[in-house]
């Protein structure tokens, strides 16, 4: 063979090596990447057993039939271990918070300023709410009926909302500003009446005629739910049975795997039905 072929041959090999082990570096990187992907979605898996594994505690805590032995229903924390994972539990009185679809103008516009709204975007969040919740097909100034939503495929209620997800329809409400409602604010309860026993101090505020989050009865709230104050404690089992109830659980994983469920039930106080999940996610 001639030199220039035998340099030619050379180039060829190396290049066919390189490009061989270019190949194998991409196998053997998506074998790891597959890899890693399973063991994620294994930790993912565990940790979602674990928050499972916290809802049905947390339910049996609330079946017992010692009400004092019940964790308290004011948003306050509790936390316990199940097996490698770290449980966090919060129980909220649906009750004692804001019936989203009850609301007059004045107690939308105490709402949407404790969420952090002003200016001309609360006045269009406020109105577009109350022109959906309300029964008729007049345009509140800063409002929105029908007319508004039917390009999106989008029908107001005209009565009361479903779930709090459903503001993330209405004109004026994003992703953002519900999650920022979703503590304060529900839409379990109806007709049923805002009950102050259990009910988050910024509830209170926004229930209350000319309400702040620094009135008297809330600031005593937001001690007992800090555990400066005697924790509430039912009277009786009756307390619980028809009351909606959110269950708040993060399970977290020492390798940082998480996992959160939110239920909402209902305690029906039947012994063949115990409870009822009214949306879960």
């Amino acid at each position: 063979m001639k030199q220039g072929e035998e340099g030619y041959a050379l180039v060829a090999a190396v290049a066919s090596i390189a490009v061989f082990a270019a190949m194998a570096l991409t196998i053997l990187s998506a074998t790891r990447m597959g890899i890693d992907d399973v063991a994620a979605e294994h930790d993912q898996l565990q940790a979602g057993a674990a928050a499972d594994a916290g809802v049905a505690r947390t339910l049996s805590n609330l079946l017992a039939t010692d009400a004092t032995q019940r964790w308290p229903i004011d948003g306050r924390e509790q936390r316990f271990s199940f097996r490698d994972a770290r449980i966090r539990v919060k129980i909220e009185d649906e009750r004692g918070k804001v019936p989203i679809g009850q609301l007059d103008e004045a107690m939308a516009t105490r709402l949407l300023e404790e969420v952090g709204l002003q200016g001309d975007r609360l006045l269009i969040a406020r109105d577009s709410l109350l022109d959906w919740t309300d029964g008729d097909e007049e345009v509140r100034p800063f409002g929105a009926e029908s007319v508004y939503y039917e390009r999106a495929g989008i029908r107001p209620a005209n009565g009361f909302l479903a779930s709090i997800e459903e503001l993330g329809s209405i004109r004026g409400f994003d992703t953002q500003l519900v999650e920022r409602i979703r503590p304060i604010a529900t839409a379990y309860t109806a007709r049923a009446a805002f009950d102050t026993k259990f009910a988050d101090p910024r509830a209170l505020a926004v229930m209350e005629k000319g309400g702040q989050v620094g009135s008297p009865v809330a600031i005593d709230r937001a001690r007992e739910r800090d555990g400066q104050r005697t924790a509430l404690a039912f009277s009786d089992a009756t307390d619980v049975a028809g009351r909606p109830l959110t269950i708040i659980v993060e399970a977290k994983l020492p390798n940082g795997a998480r996992a959160v469920r939110r239920v909402v039930v209902e305690i029906t106080g039947r012994k063949d039905r115990p409870y009822l999940v009214r949306a879960s996610n």
